[in-house]
């Protein structure tokens, strides 16, 4: 009797389920629900004004700036390629790189202004881009939960310790939540970019998870 493997079909269903979740929140910030819900974290966000808090969620946001992702990727970039671990490399490139142009053809197709009345533009390096930057998704968002969740999968193919395996999970996902956080508290982004941003981001990973996914049984030395 011939055994025949069939694709594991999960990552597409977490990806259609957090995709549709993601379409979701983009009809209520259209409607009324969606500004009331905005308008109610806004102000929640203005009143926490703490400086300490305030610096924190600073030195969080620069997590998800396009300078450090930008950095981070061509560093573990380098590495696969040092390392000729194909699969990896084009998995990071294509969840990384494509989920950059995915955010930006939606905030082009859904241009929903940024809170306050300053129209901003893209900026990287210090060198700004002559291109609107639209509110949503956050960009931000999208780029630190990518980056955390193709950490968090490499943790979970490679790690076997338990105690280090969730040790890190707890410290990404924490540094996720920060980043997302700050995005709000910084009054960059309404709490609904945040949302969307998050959800699309992880639709998109498990779509490119179910093409690049496969399950590897040794541990990378680096996280023995």
């Amino acid at each position: 009797m011939m055994n025949i493997r069939t694709k594991n079909k999960s990552p597409l269903i977490v990806a259609a389920i957090f995709l549709f979740l993601f379409l979701i929140v983009y009809l209520i910030t259209t409607g009324t629900n969606g500004f009331i819900i905005d308008e109610t974290i806004s102000f929640w966000a203005q009143d926490q004004s703490a400086p300490w808090l305030i610096t924190f969620m600073k030195y969080a946001s620069v997590l998800g700036s396009s300078e450090m992702i930008l950095l981070i990727t061509i560093i573990v970039g380098l590495y696969f390629l040092i390392k000729r671990n194909w699969r990896y490399f084009f998995f990071f490139f294509t969840v990384s790189v494509g989920g950059v142009i995915l955010n930006f053809l939606l905030k082009v197709l859904i241009q929903r202004e940024r809170p306050g009345e300053e129209t901003s533009y893209i900026e990287t390096f210090n060198f700004t881009l002559n291109i609107q930057s639209y509110s949503f998704p956050s960009g931000h968002v999208m780029r630190a939960t990518i980056f955390f969740l193709f950490l968090i999968y490499l943790v979970y193919q490679f790690t076997r310790r338990a105690f280090v395996k969730y040790s890190l999970y707890i410290i990404f996902i924490a540094l996720l939540i920060g980043t997302a956080l700050s995005r709000v508290l910084l009054e960059a982004h309404f709490a609904t970019d945040v949302v969307g941003g998050v959800f699309v981001s992880i639709g998109w990973f498990f779509l490119c998870l179910y093409f690049f996914h496969k399950p590897h049984r040794r541990g990378l030395s680096f996280l023995r």
